[in-house]
């Protein structure tokens, strides 16, 4: 004979919903949405086998020019954690962040403790022919590409762990122990990126934007100037030509150019001389978002500078 389990009273039934509801409600991350590539790889890193973060701008977009649409507006709202560069680089998203209610936390990484900022250069070969140079000494004149730096990309992981512990404190411990081990990778990846450029340090070089005196500074890197000035207007003829000769000046080996670079305005810089081109990529572009692009940018970037400047990778 088939056994027969007797009903659960009523009262006891309801109390093991409501655990059960509660337990799916602590394990449930908090929503979280992050404003570009690189900064979203680290922050998903950080939130391993716990939850997701959204990425709210388009993988193809550039941080600057961005216009957040309606749709990105109701995202950044639903979230319980914001996290962005700055106005210093996605500055479109300063009204928008400062709209939204108390309920959403806000966190500008560049302000967290650890990082290190650097003003954008607007003096000789940075900023030729420009009739409205930025100044320095404030945020709004900061480089925003900070995670060109790993220890920059180390401190943003504490601060995000720090965050997230405070707001889900049901999976603090995880957090700490995602951002331990994204210390070691990042520790890692410092010393290959070392080893990789050092060889460069040699080769002079020009860039398309002034976007890399993180990468710079931190691994010695002799850039020589940018194509487009501190204001980042399309270069005219006298801009161009003082590119032109600020690469026979220097001696520069390579001019490096962006996913978003017009092929004529590089051209019209390199013509005639004795100078290579390359392609960097600091923003992820043409990476696919997740806890590994941040490794993949920035192992590009050196494959890329050393494909250039030694001719291998």
């Amino acid at each position: 004979m088939p056994r027969v389990f007797p009903l659960l009273p009523l009262a006891l039934a309801g109390a093991l919903s409501v655990g059960a509801g509660a337990r799916a409600a602590s394990d449930a991350s908090p929503v979280v949405a992050v404003t570009i590539k690189p900064l979203h790889s680290l922050v998903a890193g950080v939130m391993a086998g716990i939850g997701k973060p959204d990425l709210v701008m388009p993988g193809t977009a550039l941080p600057r020019d961005y216009q957040p649409t309606a749709a990105d507006t109701a995202r950044l709202a639903k979230a319980r954690l914001v996290f962005w560069i700055g106005p210093m680089l996605e500055r479109n998203f300063a009204r928008p962040l400062a709209a939204i209610s108390g309920a959403t936390e806000v966190v500008s990484v560049a302000e967290g403790p650890g990082v290190v900022l650097r003003p954008i250069r607007s003096a000789g070969a940075w900023g030729l022919e420009d009739d409205t140079p930025a100044g320095t000494g404030d945020i709004s004149a900061t480089d925003g590409h900070l995670w060109l730096d790993p220890q920059n990309a180390r401190a943003i992981v504490a601060s995000a762990a720090a965050r997230l512990g405070a707001a889900d404190p049901a999976h603090a411990a995880r957090y700490t122990a995602n951002a331990a081990k994204l210390y070691a990778r990042l520790d890692a990846l410092d010393t290959t990126l070392r080893q990789k450029l050092a060889p460069t340090a040699r080769w002079r070089f020009l860039v398309y934007r002034d976007d890399y005196q993180y990468l710079e500074q931190r691994y010695r890197l002799p850039a020589e100037g940018a194509v487009l000035g501190a204001t980042r207007q399309p270069p005219g003829r006298l801009r161009l030509d003082a590119v032109r000769h600020q690469i026979q000046l220097s001696r520069a080996r390579c001019v490096f150019a962006e996913p978003d670079s017009p092929e004529a305005v590089i051209d019209a810089v390199t013509d005639g001389l004795e100078v290579r081109t390359g392609s960097l990529d600091p923003d992820g572009i043409a990476l696919k978002p997740g806890p590994d692009l941040y490794f993949e940018l920035m192992t590009g970037l050196a494959g890329s500078l050393r494909k250039c400047l030694l001719g291998s990778d």
